[in-house]
């Protein structure tokens, strides 16, 4: 038999097997720059998201907040004077427009506007009696609940709250003045004090913090259907997650 020569084994050429090399630790070290690259961007990218969420959440609970206010203004409204849907309409509008004209916040203006109402027993009445007291407010430091209630007793007819605006509101109760009396001088000694307050340079800041405030609000109210939506599922795993700590 003829023998057969293979050459099974031949010169080892480490040229390739090098490269390779190269090229495994070149796709790793780009690995790694890449990683390193999303791990930077992922930090600010999380935190974005993580204040976008919670500016969402703090949108939508000034909304509910808000919700709740107008709520209860409509309840006092229909049981003081039997308001119709649009009469409680225009007062919310009346109060918006208050609220960005004056600088005070709507969240104030409201439980004033009640009081009032329960006062006068009249929504035109309370209106005016609202404006005369934010200008009493911004006139003599006292804040707007406490001048609204006087008011709202006085129409009530107890006027001793209101001694404690001025010594001349108190002297002319004592002579026996009447109501309107007593609030044509209230008006002569504080009106325009809210307007000259909101013209000023930190009423035009308070100004803007309510249109700021609203901006909010109406981004809330946008959500809120979503929030009610979610708010079994929530309630539901609050209660598996209490009961599976």
């Amino acid at each position: 038999m003829a023998s057969v020569n293979i050459p099974i084994i031949s010169e080892f050429d480490a040229k390739g097997t090098q490269k390779a090399i190269k090229e495994f630790q070149s796709l790793e070290g780009a690995s790694k720059k890449a990683s390193f690259a999303i791990k930077k961007a992922a930090v600010p990218a999380a935190a974005a998201i993580a204040g976008l969420g919670f500016a969402l959440v703090g949108a939508t609970k000034a909304a509910m907040e808000d919700q709740a206010e107008q709520v209860q203004l409509a309840l006092a409204l229909e049981n003081v004077t039997g308001a119709t849907d649009d009469q409680i309409k225009a007062t919310e509008d009346m109060i918006s427009k208050m609220s960005l004209a004056s600088g005070v916040a709507d969240s104030e203006l409201r439980p004033a506007f009640a009081s009032l109402v329960r006062g006068t027993k009249d929504i035109a009445t309370a209106t005016d009696a609202l404006a005369l007291a934010q200008d009493i407010s911004a006139g003599s430091g006292k804040d707007l609940a406490t001048v609204s209630d006087a008011l709202a007793k006085a129409y009530g007819g107890n006027m001793k709250g209101l001694q404690a605006l001025s010594p001349e509101i108190k002297a002319m109760i004592k002579d026996g003045a009447s109501l309107d009396d007593v609030i044509n001088v209230l008006g002569g000694s504080f009106g325009g004090a809210s307007a000259a307050a909101a013209a000023t340079a930190e009423g035009g800041m308070k100004r803007l913090g309510i249109a700021l405030a609203e901006t909010k609000e109406s981004i809330g109210a946008a959500l809120i259907p979503v929030v009610k939506a979610l708010l079994p599922y929530l309630t539901a795993f609050g209660a598996w997650a209490q009961e599976n700590t």
